[in-house]
């Protein structure tokens, strides 16, 4: 079996493992109760970090089942994809699985915090990696997230601002902050 193939298979078996639990579990009999829109215009890189120097124009959408653990704590699980320009001014797309922790204290009414993370293959770096990096025209590629989120009084939506944030670890790292919105069905 090539080392492409294993992966593909790892990433399927994560995406049901992360995801399946929950969605036997879920509030909703839809493929997913709530979907997710993100923009993240511009990231930085902290190698030589000089500002949100990339014009990445980037948009995130996710279709997730939410799993309630107590009054105030969701954890939401499910399918991502990404468009965005990468450092190397190449148009990139990425798909994979998410998984996000939501905690409303109620300290402040309809307000609360979320960090998760993204998993997937990225296409548009083929060239500008190590073939050893690649499988293929992808490469695996993960990021960590999290931010602030406000529900919208009498409405099923969420508004979201944060921070998406790739360790540096074999790259020169990046964080890209981005605002977004959720619609819960």
């Amino acid at each position: 079996m090539t080392r492409a193939r294993q992966l593909v298979i790892a990433l399927i078996g994560l995406c049901v493992l992360g995801t399946g639990p929950l969605l036997a579990q879920s509030r909703s009999q839809a493929p997913c109760d709530q979907v997710s829109m993100e923009i993240f215009p511009r990231t930085g890189h902290f190698k030589g970090f000089k500002g949100l120097d990339v014009q990445s124009n980037g948009l995130y959408l996710s279709c997730g089942v939410s799993f309630s653990l107590s009054d105030d704590l969701d954890v939401v699980a499910g399918v991502s994809a990404m468009s965005f320009v990468n450092s190397f001014d190449v148009q990139s797309y990425s798909a994979g699985a998410s998984v996000e922790v939501q905690y409303r204290p109620g300290i402040i009414e309809n307000t609360g915090f979320y960090a998760g993370v993204d998993i997937g293959m990225i296409y548009g770096y083929k060239g500008y990696f190590p073939p050893s990096r690649m499988f293929g025209a992808l490469t695996p590629a993960g990021d960590l997230k999290g931010g602030v989120l406000y529900d919208i009084p009498n409405t099923r939506a969420t508004v979201f601002a944060g921070v998406r944030f790739v360790p540096p670890v074999g790259v020169t790292g990046i964080v890209a902050p981005g605002i977004g919105m959720t619609y819960s069905f």
